[in-house]
């Protein structure tokens, strides 16, 4: 019961601090891998593993303290997730770095392993930009973690082979073009699905729908027994006004789907191509405004070939056309 009190809060800690996928993944990749620094920099004060140099003692005890700090002013609302993220990262890679470097220059039993464990450390952090979606950070920390590689290969101790040092620069640089190219990737997407969100929304406006009732049309619409589940729904949601006003479209569609499957000019031969036109589009219930607006002529004129229409099919005044 209590770990599941635990899970849910932590899901609304999670679900208040991020408002897009994209956050809610860069805070749980903050946290893991600040987790992961605060446990590995807590056993090497205490003397669990690592090398006994007063030194990187000092760097433990700094990467803890800019760790936690880090943690606290995001947790306070001092800082954003992404500035924290970025913050914590480089000052992480920043005193990997200088691990190596000391380890180097230092050479006490062991470094080179030491050398090894931290540069995969180094490249631990890239994978987990890569997850925070952190393209900026990532270039910096590249650069760091190959300088000190670099250093670590080429400065007479030979604390690491070539092959060591092409294989982590190759992965590293591969890693972090793969973080920038996600993003540009990512942003993309985001900006795809504003831009249908907004077109979704003008859309509802301009209808005057809601969306439970634009997802009932759409399920009328692909439903093949509309009348046994898609009807009931549709015209359960909609009011008198938008009943009536769907009912009129179907109407109207009803007509023009009607006249479409006649064919005048067999029926009636006498009629002109004008006024098979204005046959057609009467048939589909079309006014004489609305006639006006499609043939491109003026009122007076459609009434006119609607009156010659009358006279050769004799068809009495009062008679519905």
């Amino acid at each position: 019961m209590k770990e599941f009190l635990l899970l849910t809060q932590f899901k609304a800690f999670v679900k208040e601090r991020s408002y897009d996928k994209e956050e809610r993944i860069r805070l749980l990749t903050f946290f893991a891998s600040s987790l992961l620094v605060i446990i590995l920099m807590g056993l090497h004060v205490i003397g669990s593993i690592d090398i006994e140099l007063p030194i990187l003692h000092f760097f433990s005890w700094l990467q803890l303290l800019v760790t936690l700090t880090t943690i606290i002013l995001y947790l306070a609302k001092r800082i954003s997730l992404m500035r924290a993220f970025v913050s914590y990262s480089i000052a992480t890679q920043l005193l990997e770095s200088l691990r190596i470097v000391c380890l180097v220059i230092a050479c006490p039993t062991g470094y080179k392993e030491m050398v090894v464990i931290n540069q995969i450390g180094s490249y631990t952090l890239l994978l987990y930009l890569a997850l925070g979606f952190a393209p900026r950070a990532t270039i910096y920390v590249t650069a760091m973690s190959l300088g000190s590689l670099l250093f670590a290969g080429f400065n007479g101790s030979e604390a690491i082979s070539q092959q060591f040092i092409i294989l982590f620069s190759l992965l590293s640089i591969t890693i972090c073009l793969l973080t920038i190219i996600s993003q540009q990737r990512l942003h993309n997407i985001q900006q795809e699905n504003l831009s249908y969100q907004t077109a979704q929304s003008n859309i509802l406006r301009i209808l005057r729908i809601t969306q439970e009732e634009l997802d009932a049309y759409l399920e009328l619409c692909r439903d093949r027994k509309p009348q046994e589940k898609g009807e009931p729904k549709l015209f359960g949601l909609l009011d008198e006004q938008k009943k009536h006003n769907l009912l009129e479209a179907v109407s109207k569609l009803q007509k023009k789907y009607e006249a479409e499957q006649q064919d005048f000019a067999l029926k009636f031969p006498t009629l002109s191509e004008a006024e098979l036109e204005v046959c057609r589009l009467v048939a589909e219930g079309r006014p004489v405004s609305e006639i006006a607006i499609i043939t491109g002529k003026s009122i007076s004129n459609v009434s006119t070939v609607r009156g010659n229409i009358r006279k050769k099919l004799r068809l009495a005044r009062e008679t519905d056309l």
